[in-house]
């Protein structure tokens, strides 16, 4: 089952954001390319309706969270880089 579209509602809540703000956020950082509105994001919510990963990446953005954690519900695990001593290799 997908559950984008309960972490969306999740996120957007905890956010203290109507629908139509989160409309808005979307019309922003797509430039306008996404023009969502209510009854769009409602359906996405109630997942009567599916998103592409542009829209994906779109709500990401709007909602201020990683996209990882809309497609699958966990933070991705941090990378830690270690930086190798070539002098001790000598």
């Amino acid at each position: 089952m997908n559950q984008v579209g309960s972490r969306v509602e999740d996120r957007r809540i905890r956010l203290g954001l109507a629908q139509d703000e989160l409309c808005a956020k979307l019309a922003q950082v797509t430039g306008g390319a996404w023009v969502a509105d209510r009854r769009d994001i409602y359906r996405i919510e109630k997942a009567r309706r599916t998103v592409t990963d542009l829209e994906v990446l779109a709500l990401s953005l709007a909602l201020g969270c990683p996209v990882v954690w809309l497609l699958v519900g966990e933070p991705p695990e941090p990378v830690v880089f270690q930086k190798s001593d070539d002098n001790a290799r000598a």
